[in-house]
């Protein structure tokens, strides 16, 4: 994988302060890994289009220039620009162009993806997270021009509609079965025309997010905290979870307080993996609340006294829930 960097040149501290994180989360989304530099050792500037002496001098530059204008100010006469304020696929779209304008320039830089090629093999994307995933969170986090509209994805086995305004995603029955049968590559989500047919049935929202999880997101998503505590809003739809004593417990401790990733694995003694699925889920389907990580004392008890008490709570979270035989 190229290296490449990449410099700000005039751009405000919160502006910079997200494109720093914004590069976290799209390491491994091309075939070029960007870090940020000096403007003297970078590959490539982002500039702001205002007009001070520190724009001025680099705008005289020979280095690739992304200029960086507001919403309010006239679209600058360059090949590359970003409308502030930006979004992580608005930023990594540029950023591809760039890539692919050094690409011409020196034959030693690969060619990255462009964003229309659509699917993104899993194996290539370093933080376990699929450009789905990444689509996703953008979409239910309110980037996207029509909450109204209607959003698709591609994928082998057919295509996957979503409408933000209900939450809710469509396709074909035999997609569905897919998904919650094996991995299955899906494309970034994309604003389309279309209609959704009568033969697509609906999906909730954390319904899909359990499914597709399982490759989608394999570790904590890069956008939330490790270290932070987590605590559920409300139980998940039991219609989707497996009815399983892991599951069950998960959501009985995360529901009664906030608990780091630790705490939580301490008493319910649930893989680390499996934990940051259902954290993945609950955070894409807004039933989780991200809180600072406080020293919580988790009571003291025998192991076996543990075992009898936490049997005792999932015995009757199980009964209420009319789970049991």
């Amino acid at each position: 994988m190229k290296n490449q960097r990449l410099g700000f040149v005039g751009l405000g501290d919160d502006t910079a302060s997200a494109c720093l994180s914004m590069l976290k989360i799209m390491d491994g989304r091309s075939e070029v890994s960007w870090s940020h530099s000096d403007p003297d050792s970078a590959d490539v500037l982002m500039i702001s289009c205002d007009q001070t002496d520190e724009t001025q001098r680099w705008a005289r530059s020979d280095k690739p220039r992304i200029v960086v204008y507001d919403s309010n100010q006239k679209k600058p006469a360059s090949p590359f620009v970003l409308q502030h304020p930006f979004r992580v696929m608005q930023l990594l779209s540029v950023l591809d162009e760039v890539a692919g304008t050094l690409a011409l320039e020196g034959p030693s830089v690969p060619q990255p993806h462009s964003p229309s090629q659509g699917v993104v093999s899993s194996s290539t994307v370093s933080n376990s997270v699929s450009p789905f995933w990444l689509s996703l969170h953008e979409v239910v986090n309110g980037n996207v021009s029509n909450p109204a509209g209607l959003l698709v994805s591609s994928s082998p086995h057919g295509l996957l509609y979503f409408k933000p305004a209900s939450q809710r995603f469509y396709a074909s029955k035999a997609l569905f079965r897919q998904l919650a049968a094996a991995s299955v590559e899906l494309g970034p989500l994309t604003p389309t025309t279309e209609v959704v047919s009568d033969e697509m049935v609906a999906c909730p929202l954390f319904s899909l997010c359990w499914m597709v999880s399982r490759y989608s997101a394999t570790h904590l998503a890069p956008w939330m905290n490790p270290e932070g505590a987590f605590h559920l809003k409300r139980w998940p739809s039991f219609g989707t979870l497996e009815k399983s004593r892991t599951h069950l417990s998960l959501c009985a401790l995360m529901t009664k307080r906030p608990l780091t990733r630790e705490q939580v694995q301490q008493v319910s003694h649930c893989s680390e993996e499996e934990l940051d699925r259902f954290i993945n889920a609950c955070e894409m389907s807004d039933l989780m609340v991200f809180e600072e990580a406080v020293q919580v004392s988790l009571p003291q008890a025998s192991a076996e006294e543990g075992k009898g008490r936490f049997g005792g709570l999932i015995k009757g979270l199980r009964s209420r829930l009319g789970l049991s035989a």
